[in-house]
């Protein structure tokens, strides 16, 4: 009788309108186009750090067909003036938790024309559809399964399994349902990351997630293909967490062939409140957030306001490792990739973007090597040769900037413009896209999804 009530509850909070903008009502955004070239531009193809000076652009339907010096003018476009102006790959965020489907247009309005979902539910199968369908605005969703975890202590949005048979039973049932990957979590055991391992290759996806309960040299040898969380490879180091100790991880994973994700601004969260208190912790609310992941933002990082001397210290140590196992893994030619983790922590869709960059770029990373992480690096870590890149035959998710992202970062800050789904946005386009954006689900339409998925994982 109770999973009735639920279910018809669900139901009914489902049916319950989004926000200004429902399903109904969202128009598309942006200048649809057919043929258009991009006329005297400088482009960043991301395959290396050069850079191509005064180039004409082609685009038909939604692929990059021609690359021309600007001396090269083809009939049958149209021609948009950009002389001077700098072009690369739309950005590509490996990690982030869209849990309000506004989400994925807050990440276009800041440059990113792909994310890789970390936690699947059964609403993102259905925005894949709508995004494919134009009757939802935002960038290319790629998802993980239900979170596959064990034991006890798992999350309440995990799918929990008990054994190796349910292991590859759910792996099998989720891409069946048209998940795109596996992702795994802290306490899948030895035998069910077998039986994933498994499923995944008879399926032909890949898996991604947090390490497993498996030594470090299983762990190396899975066909795990990225390592969520530079916070996640501390565990593998000594207590005190030595260079020495760091840089030899760091060749290990690069001996694996594994990618890391590495994710600064979750902990610089925690590490950032339980420094400077209050007053940081109550700027981090002004965020364009989702009322249900503010609430959790909320219990998840409030008990840091109250940090006292000796955990102020520990989050000091700990953040001051985590940037060190940044460059070292960048040094040692580890495949290294871009991720917000936005949904939690207060890490607003999009606008944590800059954040990130920023960080990377303290930790030590040159300006490139950021880039690359979030464009070239993602695309061939994900098997996507047609994303990440400026080149012929590549898919024209391209960025416009003002100024060389090679020297400052900040110009992805406000893009000149934008082209992503057969359409283009300029700027005051790209300001309407931020407020669709923003305008997030209610509250009782957020907790319908969360429930849809609580009943059906």
């Amino acid at each position: 009788m109770l999973s009735i009530i639920a279910v018809l509850l669900c139901i009914v909070l489902l049916s319950i309108p989004y926000g200004r903008y429902s399903e109904k009502e969202m128009k598309p955004l942006g200048t649809k186009y057919q043929n258009i070239a991009l006329l005297g531009v400088h482009v960043i193809s991301m395959s290396n750090d050069s850079i191509m000076y005064n180039k004409n652009m082609y685009i038909e339907q939604n692929s990059i067909v021609a690359i021309t010096p600007d001396t090269v003018l083809r009939e049958g476009y149209h021609t948009i003036n950009a002389k001077g102006k700098y072009v690369m790959p739309g950005l590509i965020d490996m990690h982030a938790h869209v849990f309000d489907r506004t989400d994925l247009a807050q990440y276009l309005a800041y440059g990113v024309t792909t994310v890789r979902n970390m936690m699947g539910f059964p609403m993102h199968l259905r925005w894949k559809q709508q995004l494919a369908e134009g009757k939802l605005i935002g960038s290319q969703l790629i998802t993980a399964t239900p979170t596959l975890n064990s034991g006890d202590d798992a999350g309440p949005f995990h799918k929990t399994i008990d054994d190796a048979e349910e292991a590859g039973l759910a792996v099998d049932n989720y891409i069946s349902a048209g998940y795109d990957f596996v992702k795994v979590y802290d306490n899948i055991s030895a035998t069910q990351l077998d039986a994933i391992e498994h499923k995944a290759q008879a399926k032909g996806v890949q898996i991604a997630g947090h390490p497993p309960q498996v030594s470090l040299e299983r762990f190396l040898s899975s066909s795990i293909v990225s390592i969520e969380h530079t916070e996640e490879l501390l565990q593998f180091l000594d207590e005190e967490r030595t260079e020495a100790s760091i840089r030899t991880l760091a060749k290990e994973i690069k001996a694996s062939d594994k990618a890391v994700t590495l994710n600064l601004v979750a902990f610089n969260r925690i590490y950032r409140i339980a420094q400077e208190g209050l007053e940081y912790y109550n700027h981090l609310q002004e965020a364009a957030l989702n009322p249900i992941t503010k609430f959790i933002g909320t219990k998840q990082l409030e008990i840091y306001t109250k940090a006292g001397p000796q955990y102020k210290a520990y989050t000091k140590a700990k953040y001051k490792a985590m940037e060190t196992l940044s460059r070292l893994l960048v040094e040692e030619g580890v495949t290294v990739l871009f991720g917000t983790d936005s949904g939690p922590n207060f890490l607003a869709a999009g606008a944590s973007v800059m954040e990130e960059l920023q960080l990377l770029k303290a930790a030590g990373l040159s300006e490139y090597e950021i880039l690359k992480s979030a464009t070239y690096s993602a695309a061939e870590v994900l098997g996507k040769q047609e994303l990440g890149r400026i080149e012929t035959n590549a898919l024209a998710n391209v960025l416009v900037l003002n100024d060389n992202p090679l020297t400052g970062l900040q110009t992805l800050a406000q893009p000149y413009m934008l082209i992503a789904n057969n359409r283009y946005y300029n700027e005051t386009q790209l300001v309407e896209v931020k407020r669709v954006g923003e305008d997030k689900q209610n509250t009782y339409a957020t907790l319908g999804l969360f429930l849809e998925h609580l009943l059906f994982k």
